[in-house]
């Protein structure tokens, strides 16, 4: 019969320094590439983003058609602010070119925002929408953001977030 000291010569199992240092060394650069990837937030940033600039051209459109009057989302790299014409009486005053009415939301404020750091949008400019809600004036019908679009129907106004 063996003894166990004949048997822990003989086949003995076991990982080498070397082979441990260099699943640590493997592990570590692994940990470094990929480690950042799973961790960053630029991707939901961006797609929230796109969803709040794709809802804020969607009020424009249905406060252009709820009041009969001009509304205009004005959009920079980073920024965003929702408007109608300036308003004589009970009515739209046309023949004034400011648009000084801020469009307000349900929490009682003005429709604005910021992109989150490092997130931009093409092309910029002023997004127009008339009253029976279809895009009257604006840079394009389709905006970029990052690998998000927004296209925008110019007859009907119809908002689409891809």
């Amino acid at each position: 019969m063996t003894s166990l000291q004949d048997r822990a010569g003989a086949g003995a199992q076991g990982f080498t320094l070397i082979e441990l240092v260099t699943v640590i060394v493997i592990g570590g650069i692994l940990a470094a590439v990929a480690g950042p990837r799973f961790f960053t937030q630029t991707g939901y940033s961006q797609r929230g983003y796109t969803e709040e600039l794709g809802a804020a051209l969607r009020l424009a459109q249905k406060a252009s058609v709820a009041c009969d009057c001009l509304s205009q989302l004005t959009l920079t790299a980073s920024t965003y602010a929702l408007a109608q014409q300036a308003v004589s009486g009970n009515t739209c005053n046309p023949s004034n070119p400011t648009w000084s009415t801020p469009v307000v939301g349900l929490d009682g404020q003005a429709v604005s925002g910021t992109a989150p750091t490092g997130i931009t949008v093409s092309p910029t400019g002023a997004f127009v929408f008339n009253g029976s809600g279809g895009l009257c004036t604006s840079p394009a019908t389709s905006l970029a953001i990052g690998t998000d679009t927004i296209t925008i129907d110019a007859t009907t106004g119809y908002v689409q977030v891809n």
